[in-house]
């Protein structure tokens, strides 16, 4: 232990240190440092100069970037000119003794014959006009550049040609060879130049912050617009735009949204490659981590958090301890952390994920972060030394400035209680999280890192006893959850202890309250992928003709969520009046709310239908038809939950299927729902069975006994990839025919029902309730397309569309190596659907432009797809989209948001061959794997277009059986429901030795309104 009085002194010398730190830096810029003297005396840089008309006539300002710290405490301008948005040109400012840092700024830059500083004039100064490569605009042409010094001070300056003139002005008067002209406070916030980068700050702040409060969707459309402003910037800030891509890479995966991220992982970390700054390094290895840990990845994520970090990290954390007397840092003013985190104004650094951030701060938080990921990774993989990473993250974090990183903080101690809790100690539990909630409410009353906490906290209350307690905790959370502005919905994993509650209050129906509360939790429950798909067809819609409707609906929920948190903020207020005016300011906003929410649905009832969060239990009871039932599940980790509706009831069940079981099974079923050469792989009887028990063996046989012939199925999670009708009810006794393959004998759920899908117990109210105009036209197959090619010509002009669109070259070649979309798809053969007044629209003759122009599509009875689906990586392929031939403009991929543009009245969409591109299963082709989260992007478009049913396969079957079934099926359904016309085709199937096997018949899924015939 130090003494008193060493530890006085460390005070001062931390306070001075970290002080003199940042007053050496970009904020404030003094005489004393060796800068200004000859511009104005103890004031430092000025903030803005005008800098006179440009060669084209422009008037040209430069405004500093109060948020760049150049190597040697530099500082830069950003030169705009008329009335641009993007800067023209930068100016760079050194000491002399950092002139060296113009290397860099002026790579390439010649004078003559020879590289910069290589030639001077008399007295070594060189001001002669310098030709660099372009930075903005690449071949077109090159940019000017110039150089200056007196007084202490080097500049430079950088730009496009026509800024020769008033780059020679700008640096002369920061060396102090002219008189600079300043701009006042109010002429540099008119700058149009400096309002885009005002835009980008507000965009990465607000991001941080809604990053900070969960709310990722919203986060990363911020960080996806702040990138782009980067990338117009001249010159660029490459370190600046790395740290945001990261941020939106952590969002993008946060969401489920897996092969975006990686995308955007792989682009930075090619970057970072040039760029070689390793606190960024570090950082990205902290999010792969991460990215990782969401996948599920746990080993890969565990080598990564226990990796080392670089020499530069390891030393910037050192100096910081250096600092720490006792594991605090010295306590300082408000206004002396602004400097110490190089920031502005009252706010507080919402991020250490900023390039803003102390070195020494941002240091000790990465290894902050590093060790509270190690911990949660050691835990989830049941290791030991979980408690002594959790402990180093605490007292790292703790030991950081108040405010560095309030969410990280949060969450350590949120895993610190909770491992209380696993300690037995529930009451030292709920004190600690009731504390840390009450903390983290007052800088975020209404987020989703508040909703976070309020579960654990329900948690650890129903631990101690508290029922009631903990059932309020987990309502208020799921409200959030729900409501929040960017939530999608709760997380099943997160959902599963609160559904475990009400499942055992509910007491399979008997409690009617409780079973209410059952099903409106659940109905919370949400898969982020198909969230995002549903929210980017909302976004779609929101633009159209019920614009205003849906504006006025969203700023009523916006108000309502303000009064909300303004009465929460206050609920301990001693003013009765001003309690009394809160709450009538709430239920004002909430009769407004009603009032927009009717207005919305009336003008654009698609919309309505995409965010409705579900269907009441009245609703699902009166939709449900006499020998239906609708089943919905999901599997959490604390178990399976689900809830049928039949026979006039609601029956909430549990299983022990947990989200891990259900993942291990699917993929095991599935890798055997394929062939090989030689015939097929034998099929997962005994897992498909496990299924069966996890998701509907809780209320088979009571379905059955009640007449059940229909089964509605709503599956969330990795059940969505698993065709229902392939699981087995019932092992055969002894071999029952496995032996040789004869799966004639097996008892599969397709015997027992007739299967539809439904994305959401809210879009199969919708669906049934739904007037559309039946169609009196024929049947339309599109494809096969012509497939993209590998060649360098198509590649080429491919590229061309992409970056004509905003897109990056590189997406040029996103189809190159993909052998499976080379080879040509098997057309629908001729004898299908041939009752049908048939055309066939393929090759060269399928583009996207030939399906949107269509005059004869809006009647069509029934559309044909026979080509690839894809679910897209987010930048290349932005959406679910179905593959088309290149035409002479567009992109070759019908998009989500394109079919919902089309006006179509089709009784029935076939999707066929969606899988194909897909090699093997574990693949990582461009065509993912089709679970219901992905497929339902492609589903909802086509039936918010106007479709009444899907028809679309898991998987790609063999030819000949594919032929059958759908034969079968079209002739079928001239007479039978659609659903029931698929279930006898696929029953022919299953009845002959040869088809039996799933893969055969198994594949296919309809979704929708199916429940009729298409009859002419």
């Amino acid at each position: 232990m130090r003494s008193a009085a060493s530890r006085a002194g460390l005070a001062s010398r931390v306070k001075v240190l970290l002080m003199a730190s940042v007053l050496a830096g970009c904020e404030t810029i003094s005489a004393g440092a060796g800068f200004g003297g000859g511009i104005a005396s103890g004031r430092g840089l000025p903030e803005a100069l005008d800098l006179g008309a440009s060669a084209d006539g422009e008037a040209c300002r430069a405004s500093r970037r109060i948020d760049v710290q150049l190597a040697g405490l530099g500082a830069q301008y950003d030169v705009f000119c008329g009335a641009w948005r993007r800067p023209a040109g930068i100016i760079q400012v050194y000491p002399q003794e950092s002139a060296a840092s113009l290397e860099g700024f002026l790579d390439g830059c010649v004078r003559g014959r020879s590289v910069t500083g290589g030639v001077a004039d008399g007295d070594g100064i060189l001001s002669d006009q310098l030709t660099c490569p372009g930075k903005s605009s690449g071949a077109l042409f090159r940019d000017v550049a110039v150089r200056d010094e007196g007084n202490g001070l080097v500049t430079a300056g950088r730009g496009l040609p026509a800024l020769l003139p008033v780059l020679r002005r700008g640096v002369a008067g920061l060396a102090g060879k002219e008189a600079p002209v300043e701009l006042s406070m109010s002429e540099v916030e008119g700058l149009p130049g400096v309002v885009a980068l005002q835009d980008q700050e507000v965009l990465r702040r607000r991001g941080h912050k809604r990053n900070a409060s969960f709310r990722f969707a919203l986060a990363a459309d911020d960080f996806a617009r702040a990138v782009s402003i980067q990338d117009g910037l001249f010159g660029g800030d490459p370190e600046r735009r790395a740290d945001i891509a990261l941020d939106l890479a952590l969002n993008l995966s946060g969401q489920g949204r897996f092969a975006e991220a990686e995308t955007l992982l792989g682009d930075t970390d090619a970057a970072l490659a040039t760029l070689n700054i390793a606190w960024l390094r570090d950082k990205l290895t902290n999010y792969r981590a991460v990215h990782l840990l969401n996948k599920g990845d746990l080993r890969d994520a565990q080598a990564l958090a226990e990796s080392r970090f670089s020499a530069e990290t390891t030393g910037a954390v050192a100096a910081f301890d250096d600092f720490v007397d006792d594991g605090q840092i010295t306590v300082i003013s408000p206004r002396e952390a602004e400097f110490v985190n190089q920031r502005r104004g009252s706010e507080v650094p919402p991020l250490y994920s900023d390039t803003e951030l102390e070195p020494n701060i941002r240091a000790t938080i990465l290894r902050a972060h590093r060790a509270y990921i190690l911990a949660s990774l050691l835990d989830l993989r049941g290791r030991e030394g979980g408690a002594e990473a959790l402990a180093e993250a605490a007292r790292r974090v703790a030991a950081a400035p108040p405010g560095s990183a309030p969410w990280l903080q949060a969450l350590i101690g949120e895993k610190q209680a909770l491992a209380t809790l696993k300690e037995g100690r529930a009451g030292a539990a709920v004190s600690s999280l009731s504390s840390i909630l009450a903390d983290w409410r007052r800088r975020e009353p209404r987020s989703l890192l508040t909703a976070q906490l309020l579960t654990s906290l329900g948690r650890a209350l129903k631990a101690d006893g508290r029922e009631v307690d903990a059932l309020d905790s987990y309502r208020e959370a799921f409200d959030l959850f729900s409501s929040v502005e960017g939530s999608f919905g709760v997380a099943p994993d997160r959902a599963g202890e609160y559904l475990s509650l009400l499942v055992t209050r509910a007491d399979g129906g008997a409690n009617g309250p409780a079973t209410i509360d059952f099903i409106n939790a659940f109905e919370d429950v949400v898969e982020p992928r198909a969230a995002v798909a549903m929210a980017q067809a909302a976004a779609r819609l929101s633009s159209d003709t019920a614009a205003v409707e849906i504006r006025v609906l969203q700023d009523t929920e916006r108000a309502l969520a303000e009064t909300q948190k303004t009465l929460q903020e206050e609920a301990g207020s001693a003013d009765p009046e001003r309690l009394a005016a809160l709450r009538k300011a709430v239920d004002e906003a909430e009769d407004a709310l009603h009032v927009a929410e009717d207005a919305a649905r009336r003008a654009q009832p698609k919309y309505m239908q995409l965010v409705n969060k579900g269907a009441t239990a009245t609703d699902l009871v009166d939709a449900v038809r006499p020998g239906e039932a609708f089943v919905a599940f999901t599997a959490t980790r604390s178990g399976g939950f689900g809830y049928a509706v039949f026979n006039g009831k609601v029956r909430p069940f549990k299983s022990e299927l947990t989200s891990a079981d259900a993942a291990k099974l699917v993929r095991r079923v599935r890798l055997t729902l394929r062939s090989r050469r030689g015939g097929t792989v034998p099929f997962a009887v005994g897992q498909a069975h496990e299924l069966f028990l996890g998701v509907f063996g809780p209320v088979h046989e009571e379905m059955k006994a009640s007449g059940v012939e229909t089964l509605i199925f709503s599956p969330r999670g990795s059940l969505g990839s698993m065709p229902p009708a392939a699981l087995v009810a019932g092992v055969p006794g002894g071999d029952g025919g496995l032996r040789s393959r004869d799966y004639r004998q097996v008892d599969f759920l397709g015997r027992h029902y007739a299967f539809i899908s439904s994305p959401s117990a809210g879009s199969f109210v919708a669906t049934r309730r739904a007037e559309r105009a039946a169609a009196t036209g024929g049947l339309t197959v599109f494809g096969p397309a012509q497939p993209p090619r590998a060649t360098d010509p198509w590649i080429n002009r491919y590229a061309e569309r992409m970056v004509a669109q905003g897109r990056p070259e590189r997406c040029g070649r996103i189809f190159a190596g993909q052998e499976a979309l080379q080879a040509e798809l098997t057309p629908l053969a001729p004898r299908v659907a041939q009752n049908f007044r048939r055309r066939t629209i393929s090759g060269a003759a399928f583009t996207e432009q030939s399906v949107l122009q269509d005059s004869e599509i809006a009647n069509q009875q029934v559309l044909v797809f026979v080509t690839h689906g894809f679910f897209g990586d987010g930048f290349c392929i932005t959406e679910p989209s179905l593959l088309t031939s290149l035409g002479s403009e567009g992109d070759a991929l019908l998009s989500a948001t394109e079919i919902l543009d089309m006006n179509i009245s089709a009784d029935l969409v076939f999707l066929a061959a969606c899988d194909t591109a897909r090699a093997a299963e574990g693949a990582q082709g461009l065509a993912a794997l089709f679970d219901g989260a992905q497929l339902d992007g492609l589903v909802r478009s086509f039936i918010y277009a106007g479709a009444r049913a899907v028809l679309a396969t898991h998987w790609v079957a063999d030819d000949k059986a594919a032929d059958e079934l759908t034969t079968r099926f079209f002739a079928q359904a001239r007479s039978a429901p659609m659903h029931e016309a698929l279930r006898q085709a696929q029953g022919k199937l299953m009845d002959a030795e040869a088809t039996a096997h799933p893969y055969y018949w198994a594949p296919y899924v309809v979704i929708g309104d199916a429940t009729h015939t298409l009859g002419s």
